[in-house]
């Protein structure tokens, strides 16, 4: 109690000393620096397939209508019509058109349709088909040690998968966008049964990029 009354006492001409004293004036002055510019950099990538023919389009197709992009010549890798046990191989470019550096962190897949019509409409048959492929995905040249993934096609389309390698890509500052060739490697099981004989699925392949500064 004894403390309480000391610290209220020394309060109390604190405050009276403040309200006698005197107003001082003082010289103030303030510089400005104008004009700074912060251009915020972009994530910007494009994926052409490249089967000696560097364009858009898709990479797997079974005859030359399907693979043929207006403007280009005409496709020569035609897949032809998958049998269980099948297993093809094709190209994805992956070009960074942006001035960041990236890395590509996550791949997926989509069924655009199935037999012409929404996967919806035949949902058993696409999750059969599915569960039937399996894609891996590496950097060309390093099947091994480069794998963006390896695994079942069923998985890539419930969403997007982190990457097992993340490759990194140059920021874009000159003519030539710096690249990464992806290698699709796309089977069916030997034990895919009857119940896809005829199936025409539609897939779409995904990949994903993300700046690499301030995100390690």
């Amino acid at each position: 109690m004894k403390t309480r009354i000391v610290v209220a006492y020394l309060t109390v001409m604190l405050v009276a000393g403040l309200l006698g004293g005197t107003t001082m004036a003082i010289f103030t002055d303030v510089e400005s620096n104008s004009g700074n510019i912060f251009v915020a950099g972009s994530v910007d990538i494009r994926a052409d397939r490249n089967l000696g023919d560097p364009i858009p389009g898709p990479m797997f197709y079974t005859n030359i209508a399907e693979g043929t992009v207006e403007g280009a010549g005409s496709p020569h890798q035609p897949t032809l019509l998958w049998a269980p046990g099948d297993t093809h191989t094709r190209n994805l470019d992956v070009r960074n058109m942006g001035s960041l550096e990236v890395r590509l962190d996550q791949v997926s897949a989509q069924i655009t349709s199935i037999n012409g019509s929404l996967p919806e409409a035949f949902p058993g048959m696409a999750a059969s088909w599915a569960s039937k492929m399996k894609v891996k995905i590496y950097v060309a040249g390093f099947p091994q040690t480069k794998i963006l993934y390896n695994g079942p096609l069923a998985v890539l389309l419930t969403g997007p998968q982190a990457c097992i390698h993340q490759p990194v890509i140059s920021p874009n500052i000159g003519l030539w966008p710096p690249m990464v060739q992806l290698v699709y490697e796309v089977s069916m099981d030997i034990s895919a049964g009857n119940d896809l004989q005829g199936i025409v699925p539609i897939v779409s392949f995904s990949v994903f990029a993300e700046q690499t500064a301030n995100n390690p």
